[in-house]
């Protein structure tokens, strides 16, 4: 029986990416830019699950007990993959790596499937090696551990497969695919939405301008966006309608000022482990191989435009080839400084940090065109271009496969060096006083009242108390929309005190407290939105599934 070509290239991608993330097989873990980070936020987000909350938002044992609303803001997608993982008893450290493994081959799949439909197998499987072996892909995940980043590289191909199906014909399936991109890259890193919306917005206009039936086609991608956005409307709704509450805004303020990168590092830099500005910086190079495609694709296409051939399958090659090259030079653009003024003009909307995270959309842009041009050589010559093309981003990216060192740190001194799990702490309320919010101290202190049977977990905290009168208490524990406070099972108010703490009305005598954290109305809307965009989903499995037993 012969093998189809689909397949052995689909395995061989699975091999020779789980073989460039071998670095990760090491026992224990590695030094990296946001590591302590991933590890603290995956230790919390698992135990806020088996404290019940569903999905988690807030934990009140972060910073010293005074609790934070991290998972209100930051991203849910690496946790909801690894957490089953940890359930089954897998270790924080090794949970992650795998997340890291998993999604880097599934990424490098979805590259090759969406390719292959355009360009064929060869193609699709060019550009797929090109996705993977680049050196910001093995920065993002051995130097910086950016685990939402690096999931995010799975999601952004489906979102274009699924545009690209619906553009040939409108169907469910084209729209669930995408959808399913979308919520990804929403739940992995809503920033990532940002870096390719003018990507998307091109491979739009250019596929409307080829597709069967433009009134459907925009009906469809209205769709795709509105189910991607209802599946995570869980998460989005109540991060942007909380966001203006908190300092994210004060901290970010011109941070893209300090990170440009000049067209000689992105051409070519030292590989270096350390953040950016320290000796020894992350290298933020494009890629040599993606470079010279960007050459080869820059002079195929006008050699194409000037010769007049423009013809059936040429005609797509000549849209997609212009539009990935200008998503190319734009992004190029923007992580220079030159593009200073534009970074001025978005700064009060745009969630970008880093001008230099558009080395995503290069290395995503890079790979398309890659396939584009693999796509032209018709001869069995495409084999030895393969080969070579292979062995080219293997040599080129020899020295980015590795860590700068391992570790074998306690997971609790994770857990007790990560305050917040944010470098800045921008999820901090406005109204917390910070440098009291830090300082670790029990959560009620008062010579009037008497405290037993404290119990905390990361959304309840209950106690018993007795005092002689009735008093206004402070308690050290963070002030946020969410709290309910009952006193003996009846609900009581609320407020904040001066350091950002909860304020309570006690009576006096002998009484339970029970503080819980629940959903707010925004939150429960957005999990209503999203449990009847996973129903819609659902459903139509379940009717494929019922049609296709019919069928048999």
């Amino acid at each position: 029986m012969k093998i189809r070509p689909v397949i052995i290239f689909s395995l061989f991608l699975i091999f020779i990416s789980v073989w460039a993330m071998r670095a990760l097989f090491h026992p224990g873990f590695y030094t990296s830019h946001d590591g302590w980070h991933q590890v603290a936020r995956l230790y919390h987000f698992d135990v806020a699950i088996r404290d019940g909350q569903f999905p988690p938002r807030f934990s009140a044992e972060l910073l010293n007990s005074f609790g934070y609303p991290l998972f209100i803001f930051s991203y849910h997608l690496p946790w909801w993959l690894a957490e089953p993982l940890v359930l089954l008893g897998m270790s924080i450290f090794d949970a992650i790596k795998v997340v890291f493994i998993l999604t880097y081959v599934l990424s490098g799949l979805a590259m090759f499937w969406w390719l292959r439909e355009i360009w064929g197998d060869m193609g699709g499987l060019a550009g797929a090696l090109v996705y993977q072996f680049t050196p910001y892909r093995f920065a993002n995940i051995l130097v910086r551990a950016n685990i939402g980043e690096a999931v995010s590289f799975m999601c952004i191909p489906l979102i274009f497969w699924g545009l690209y199906r619906a553009h040939k014909k409108q169907s469910v399936p084209a729209i669930v695919l995408g959808a399913v991109g979308i919520a990804g890259f929403v739940l992995s890193h809503i920033m990532v939405g940002f870096l390719f919306a003018l990507t998307l917005i091109i491979y739009f206009l250019g596929l409307l301008t080829k597709a069967t039936s433009k009134g459907k086609f925009i009906l469809s991608a209205l769709a795709t966006v509105s189910l991607g956005l209802g599946l995570t409307a869980y998460y989005w709704l109540p991060a942007i309608f909380y966001k203006p509450l908190t300092v994210f805004s004060d901290f970010y303020h011109g941070l893209y000022q300090n990170h440009f990168t000049p067209l000689s590092k992105l051409i070519y830099s030292v590989w270096g482990y350390s953040p950016i500005g320290i000796p020894g910086e992350m290298s933020r190079q494009v890629g040599v191989v993606i470079w010279l495609m960007i050459a080869l694709s820059l002079l195929s296409l006008l050699g194409r435009v000037l010769l007049g051939q423009s013809k059936s399958r040429f005609s797509l090659y000549n849209l997609f080839t212009g539009a990935f090259l200008i998503s190319f030079i734009s992004s190029v653009f923007l992580m220079m400084r030159a593009s200073a003024p534009i970074w001025k003009m978005i700064e009060s909307w745009s969630m970008i940090d880093f001008p230099w995270r558009f080395l995503a959309v290069t290395t995503f842009s890079g790979s398309v065109l890659t396939a584009g041009a693999a796509s032209l050589i018709r001869s069995k010559l495409r084999y030895l271009v393969i080969v070579i093309l292979f062995g080219a981003l293997v040599y080129t990216n020899r020295n980015y496969v590795r860590v700068n060192q391992y570790t074998d740190i306690p997971l609790s001194l994770y857990i007790e060096s990560e305050l917040t799990t944010n470098t800045d702490d921008e999820y901090l309320p406005k109204w917390v006083d910070r440098t009291f919010a830090k300082k670790k101290k029990p959560l009620l202190t008062s010579d009037t009242t008497t405290v037993s049977n404290l119990t905390q977990t990361s959304n309840v905290t209950k106690l018993d108390y007795s005092q002689n009168s009735q008093a206004t208490v402070s308690l050290y524990q963070m002030y946020f929309p969410g709290w309910q406070a009952l006193i003996d099972g009846r609900t009581v108010l609320v407020s904040k005190n001066n350091f950002g703490g909860l304020n309570i009305d006690l009576p006096s005598g002998q009484h339970q407290l029970l503080l819980k954290y629940q959903p707010t109305a925004i939150m429960r809307f957005g999990d209503v939105l999203s449990l009847a965009s996973l129903s819609l989903i659902g459903l139509w499995i379940f009717n494929r599934f019922i049609k296709l037993r019919r069928e048999s």
